[in-house]
């Protein structure tokens, strides 16, 4: 029987035949042998990594093994031991004695998630969701993994994965709240187990584990011979500070501290919303470093160790190296190469591991990846829920979509609500132009943290451009969606500000032309109002003119003074003009007259007296033309003050009375008639 054929005698596992075996999907079994392997980053949450030296009697295409499921399997016990993988590269080193040799590198069933690379968007998730979200994209079903999670993880409003692979973004989301993994191995595959408690972790197939010293003999049974502890100096305390920009008067700051150590790690921007977030994360981060404080190296040559199982060692002189260890991680060598030269005979097999082990019941949390600041600039657009304007939350937020995004989700839908930069705000006062939907916007991160995005501003681009181009390079212009424009025209000479809504149907223009300055304030089709709670002063240097299309209607609360300093005064109108006023109106004129004309009657309506008066000179009546009629309800009186006479005359007849009193009449005849004439005086008197 060749060692080949032995090898793949399932009813033979004798302790000197062949104890380690390599298949791969869809290569014969039997086709491969192990020569020697070794082992390395097989721990809690890494992706293990075996290298095996292959013989074939055959010749194997190595295209076709690439990529494919294998299994390395340990004799143990009657019973074989499977570690199930991926067959990440295979190489072919040349003839060998009787066949070809060949090295397989094999690793874990998540190394595939190291060929993944994403950029997407998680919304209102948590690192549990997230976790399976990962593992069932990259095609594992829900009975390749499980999750025994006894923690609340708080949900994250906005967690992104950029140009990273799924298997650092992976780790990383689950160090951040404390999660690690295992690989569950069976002859049936290999199941994929996440904790956050060392109290849910199996113990070791092997039960317990004598340490004894190596003294050259055989041994008849596995041990450890080999126990080194390791102490490290670390930090003594973890403080974790954050901000939460939804209740910005909050103080979030967490503490935790250790009997050891030395100095303080702190950390900003943990993504913690409340002080509750903040102690339990900072007691991870503690933990963290507790269990790397006291270590053990220890080596065996049991085959039945995995890491994320409990193993018992006893034996031990120092009685406090005795007890129970969590194994964190494991080193293989295994070699069978001597089966090679002597046949099923061959001696010299052998199997050796190193741990790395931590008490058990020290709680374990993973070591977190450096982090990934993003110290540039990314693009996105605005987005909306339906028509043209932007989706904005009631603090004025907006909904985007990253141009990395490749994700189907709904408008809207694509990123939590994000601030925008602005260049002045405050409480009740600051500044913002809002943004439309389809805007091309810049993004950077607060902190260089990709879960923390800010938005700078707006880009223009062919579909939005910028109102400013070479064109009008000497203009400087605030347009908004509506057509609302503010312009500052920079031209040396010409110069100048306008303001204005859609189509300049409203516009003030400031212009400094070098032929003349002007400012034009206009309405093309609507109304305008002009308002001052206190004075307004409006001044011309030269003319003013005011041109209304209909009515004019001036309203003054007190008193109202039209006045010019050097010419006159001139009202006119195309039909009447009125003066009314509630009480008095006064008509004066210092230095000249004052002259009423009118074209055809002129007449006076006065509700009670009517007063005339002359201070100095002549008061004439004069009709040029008719007649004048005076009529009275009851007396009329005409009196002289002594001064003149007061005469009523007509061709060469009248009456006269004189100023002292004497009257006189006169005339061609005079005749007087009346039912009874009265003639008294103390003397009567004829010619």
């Amino acid at each position: 029987m060749s060692f080949i054929s032995a090898a793949w005698d399932a009813s033979s596992h004798r302790a000197d035949a062949q104890q380690y075996f390599f298949r791969v999907q869809g290569v014969p079994d039997g086709t491969l042998a192990v020569k020697d392997f070794s082992g390395s980053d097989h721990g809690l949450s890494q992706d293990y990594c075996f290298t095996i030296n292959l013989f074939s009697e055959s010749f194997l295409d190595v295209g076709l093994a690439v990529g494919r499921k294998g299994t390395l399997e340990m004799a143990w016990e009657g019973r074989m031991l499977p570690l199930h993988g991926v067959v990440s590269e295979i190489s072919y080193v040349g003839e060998a004695v009787g066949g070809h040799a060949y090295v397989v590198r094999l690793n874990s069933v998540l190394h595939p998630l190291k060929l993944r690379r994403d950029n997407r968007v998680f919304l209102n998730t948590t690192a549990p969701q997230i976790i399976e979200e990962i593992l069932q994209g990259a095609g594992f079903s829900e009975t390749d993994y499980e999750l025994e999670l006894d923690g609340d993880y708080p949900f994250r409003e906005f967690v992104v994965q950029y140009d990273e692979s799924d298997w650092d973004f992976l780790l990383r989301i689950c160090a951040h709240v404390g999660i690690f993994f295992r690989f569950s191995q069976n002859g049936e595959g290999v199941r994929i187990v996440f904790h956050d408690r060392v109290d849910d972790l199996p113990a070791c197939a092997c039960g317990e584990l004598l340490y004894e010293v190596q003294s050259g003999t055989r041994r008849g049974r596995e041990t450890v011979f080999a126990l080194r502890e390791r102490s490290n100096l670390l930090s003594a305390q973890v403080e974790l500070k954050d901000y939460n920009d939804q209740t910005p008067e909050a103080h979030l700051s967490a503490h935790a501290s250790s009997s050891g150590g030395n100095g303080r790690d702190y950390r900003y921007g943990e993504h913690f919303l409340d002080l509750e977030q903040g102690q339990q994360l900072a007691r991870m981060r503690g933990q963290l470093l507790d269990w790397q404080r006291r270590t053990l190296v220890a080596e065996t040559d049991c085959r039945a160790l995995a890491p994320g199982e409990i193993l018992s060692i006893t034996g031990h002189s120092d009685e406090g190296l005795n007890g129970d260890y969590l194994i964190v991680e494991l080193e293989h060598d295994g070699d069978q190469s001597a089966g090679f030269a002597f046949g099923d005979s061959g001696k010299g097999m052998s199997y050796r591991n190193r741990l790395l082990l931590t008490r058990a019941g020290t709680p374990y949390r993973p070591p977190l990846p450096a982090a990934r600041p993003m110290h540039g600039l990314l693009t996105a657009r605005i987005e909306t829920t339906g028509g043209e304007y932007a989706y904005l939350d009631e603090q004025g937020r907006y909904r985007l979509r990253t141009d990395f995004d490749l994700s189907e989700t709904a408008p809207g839908e694509a990123s939590h609500p994000v601030r925008m930069v602005q260049p002045y705000a405050g409480r009740d006062y600051g500044f913002h132009f809002p943004l439309h939907a389809g805007t091309e916007v810049v993004i950077s991160c607060v902190n260089g943290d990709l879960d923390r995005p800010v938005i700078l501003g707006a880009l223009p681009n062919p579909d939005t451009p910028t109102p400013v181009t070479s064109a009008n390079r000497t203009q400087n212009i605030l347009r908004t969606w509506g057509g609302n424009e503010l312009l500052m025209d920079d031209r040396a000479g010409r110069e100048k500000t306008e303001l204005f809504t859609r189509e300049r149907k409203n516009i003030l223009s400031l212009d400094a032309d070098c032929d003349g300055h002007r400012v034009r304030l206009a309405s093309e089709e609507g109304e305008m109002e002009v308002y001052a709670a206190k004075t307004m002063l409006l001044e011309s240097g030269d003319s003013q003119f005011v041109e209304v299309g209909k009515d004019q209607i001036v309203t003054v609360e007190n008193a109202q003074r039209l006045m010019t300093r050097t010419g006159e005064i001139e009202q006119q109108a195309a039909t009447d003009i009125r003066m009314k006023a509630g009480e008095n109106i006064l008509m004066q004129s210092d230095r000249q007259d004052i002259e009423m004309r009118s074209g055809r009657d002129l007449v006076a309506e006065v509700g009670r007296n009517l007063s005339m008066e002359v201070r100095s000179e002549d008061f004439d009546l004069q009709v040029t033309q008719g007649k004048i009629s005076i009529n009275a309800a009851r007396a009329i009186t005409v009196t002289g003050q002594g001064g003149g006479a007061i005469r009523i005359g007509q061709s060469g007849g009248g009456i006269e009375i004189t100023a002292g009193g004497d009257v006189i009449i006169s005339g061609g005849s005079v005749e007087v008639n009346a039912g009874m004439i009265s003639l008294k005086g103390g003397k009567i008197g004829s010619n």
